[in-house]
């Protein structure tokens, strides 16, 4: 009987864990591989590759701090997921000369910009709802930092690539945005394909540097009307980008995310 009681309580105890909401607390700062600490929002991991340090379960009110989450200068595998971010002065979480770095499942909003990676390469970004911060995504001097499944809106800029290298952004909705996506500063090897591009007043602006398809599916420009003859879901008539740059494949409507 005993051992039933004892049971049970650990059953709902187990429950109330599995359910209880983000813990409140104040911005995460850390500045190299030794920050990674429970004081620090680590609540798992061994920061190795295939089990890497985890930071999750938050609700961070930067108020009016310069960030909610700064990652900088480190080398250890880490994965932020599960965490929003309120009112940073200079970006909600910020990515800078680090590597190894997985974001997923975040919401920041009210910020100077939502994610910032800067000097940083091996960087991934999935399922984050970014809104009305002036600069959405911002990703400066970085290489190989893949962007999915990103929900950005009321943002005067959504995504902007600038000096990057062999980066990516698909699947995405950028909505209501005064730019939708700039490439700019010499960028190489962007793929920018399978997004939906709404209510944006300028959807993209290119100074090259960028592929606006995969090679098969572009992107959904709304307001752009052409003609599908095949009724493939692609529109016959490219999308042009600026002189010398098109989606070569534009989607006749809003790709299933």
């Amino acid at each position: 009987m005993r051992k039933a009681a004892l049971l049970m309580v650990f059953l709902i105890l187990a429950a109330t864990v599995a359910w209880a909401g983000p813990v409140r607390r104040g911005p995460i700062l850390i500045t190299s591989d030794q920050d990674f600490t429970t004081e620090n929002g680590v609540v798992g991991g061994w920061g190795v590759f295939g089990d890497p340090y985890v930071i999750s379960g938050f609700q961070i009110d930067a108020g009016g701090d310069d960030y909610g989450i700064l990652i900088s200068g480190t080398m250890r595998p880490v994965v932020i997921r599960n965490v929003e971010i309120l009112g940073a002065r200079t970006a909600g979480l910020k990515v800078q000369s680090a590597k190894h770095v997985t974001i997923e499942n975040v919401w920041v909003r009210g910020s100077a910009v939502g994610i910032s990676v800067f000097l940083s390469t091996k960087v991934s970004v999935s399922r984050a709802r970014i809104e009305e911060c002036p600069d959405g995504v911002k990703i400066l001097f970085s290489s190989a930092v893949d962007l999915y499944n990103l929900q950005v809106s009321r943002c005067r800029t959504g995504v902007w690539f600038a000096a990057t290298t062999g980066s990516l952004l698909a699947g995405s909705v950028v909505d209501r945005c005064e730019i939708g996506v700039v490439v700019e500063l010499r960028c190489e090897g962007i793929v920018i394909a399978q997004n939906a591009f709404l209510g944006c007043r300028v959807p993209a602006r290119s100074e090259g540097g960028a592929a606006w398809d995969d090679g098969a599916h572009g992107n959904y420009w709304e307001g752009f009307v052409a003609p599908d003859k095949h009724g493939d879901g692609i529109l016959d008539v490219p999308y042009a980008i600026g002189p010398d740059e098109e989606d070569r494949f534009p989607l006749a409507s809003p790709p299933e995310m």
